[in-house]
């Protein structure tokens, strides 16, 4: 019996990691990458960092080489885009800059990504507004960055403040916008974004927040009765699932490519993974856009295995989440408590400050951790910001939302101590014990 063909359409994390779990666990299979653009796999999250000079070079950013490929026998065509899929002859029509090909599949893999939403704001479209999607975009930034000019970042998201922050650091003025009342609405409450906002402003950086932009021209952005002038404009509003190439196949689609719990899509020769699928929340059972690179690396071996038959079904996604904006680390997981309370759910949350080792061990460095329980004291949520320790205690949080902990297991965690590394009152037990008093006021009423 002749190997199976595998043609997956995406050359990022999620293909990436397709095609590299497929050769892990079976030898025989034939792998071939589609990839429309010019590079090989790269992290699109490091290109933040390299604007700011924290990593050297976007040459550091590259996670496989040339040869990897070849020593694991995985064809990969770069600038090549698939331009229909026909479903009956198991068949992709591809381009590239001097010719067509047909390219015939067993199974096909849709790894193809997002794209950069644009908001509908008069004026925008002809302004050719700069985003950060691909390496290209940030050379291109990179390029033009001018000690002194004046940048305008619409978004306040991850990107948004990451690449504001660059910009900050290369010496321009910059002023961030958006049309939420804080940044980074969609991962923190209230109290938690106030520390970043904070921080922020002490960079320098000018925040403008409730932001309902009128209309923008070649050096101003209208807002209401005040102007504001910038030499360069910066998109970061988010992205949305590239689908069309899918949706013209006639696979069923909404505002991405629908697919099972194995990552199948309507047909059955057809999985699709990463930032082009809809996911399963953890907590609220809702089909979502999860689009992280931890995500669609996590998917894309699920479909290898599933190609070969290993029957996985695809875990349910808690967003776990964490940036570096300047010397903050920032990071939320499951729910928020705004996001409980607009899902109907009688939630509550506490928030506690700490040293994250001994006070009397230098340096001082505080962590700020908030957690949201469910009525029933369980755990579905978790926010933590500091200079430092954000990461464990954030992924130990996930844990625990997705092992059905509740706050007393979390109060009566044993943890470690020395005055060097860690507190002899652990932020989580603290902050659990407090969530667990509002939670008895909150079955009292």
């Amino acid at each position: 019996m002749p190997a199976q063909k595998v043609l997956i359409i995406g050359g990022g994390a999620a293909g990436t990691s397709c095609a590299f779990e497929l050769r892990k666990l079976d030898k025989e299979v034939e792998i071939i990458i589609l990839e429309k653009g010019s590079h090989l796999e790269y992290s699109p999250c490091a290109l933040p960092y390299v604007l700011s000079g924290e990593i050297g070079s976007f040459d550091d950013i590259f996670i496989f080489k040339k040869e990897d490929y070849e020593n694991n026998n995985i064809q990969i065509f770069l600038n090549t885009s698939a331009e229909k899929i026909d479903r009956k002859a198991k068949k992709i029509i591809c381009s590239t800059a001097q010719k067509k090909m047909e390219i015939s599949y067993d199974k096909l893999v849709l790894a193809i990504g997002g794209a950069p939403r644009f908001p509908s704001i008069k004026g925008l479209d002809k302004l050719d507004p700069a985003t950060l999607k691909t390496i290209t975009d940030a050379r291109q930034i990179q390029k033009n960055v001018s000690r002194g000019d004046s940048s305008a970042v619409i978004g306040a998201g991850l990107i948004g403040l990451e690449l504001a922050v660059a910009l900050k650091k290369s010496g321009e003025k910059v002023s961030v916008l958006d049309i939420k009342d804080r940044p980074l609405p969609y991962l923190l409450d209230k109290d938690m974004s106030r520390q970043v906002s904070e921080y922020l402003n002490n960079l320098g950086i000018d925040l403008f927040f409730n932001s309902d932009i009128d209309r923008v021209d070649q050096k101003q952005i209208y807002l209401g009765g005040d102007r504001l002038n910038f030499d360069k404009i910066y998109l970061c509003t988010g992205m949305e699932a590239n689908f069309d190439l899918a949706q013209r196949a006639g696979l069923e689609t909404k505002e991405a490519i629908e697919v099972n719990d194995k990552l199948q899509s309507s047909d059955k020769n057809i999985y699709a993974c990463g930032d082009c699928v809809l996911s399963t929340e953890f907590n609220t059972e809702k089909r979502i856009l999860s689009q992280l690179g931890t995500i669609a690396v996590r998917q894309g071996r699920v479909v290898a295995q599933n190609i070969l038959g290993r029957n996985v079904r695809t875990p349910k996604v808690l967003n776990n989440t964490i940036t570096k904006i300047g010397d903050l680390f920032v990071g939320s997981v499951g729910l928020s408590l705004d996001r409980s309370k607009e899902e109907g759910w009688k939630s509550v949350a506490a928030r506690y400050s700490g040293e994250v080792r001994s006070e009397y061990y230098p340096p001082s460095s505080l962590i700020s951790v908030k957690v949201i329980s469910d009525k029933s004291g369980k755990v579905i949520g978790g926010q933590i910001i500091g200079r430092e320790e954000v990461v464990g205690r954030l992924n130990l949080l996930s844990l625990a939302i997705e092992k059905g902990m509740n706050l007393d297991d979390l109060i009566g965690m044993e943890t470690c101590y020395n005055p060097a590394s860690a507190p002899i009152n652990e932020p989580l037990n603290m902050v659990a014990d407090l969530c667990k008093k509002k939670l008895s006021l909150l079955s009292d009423e």
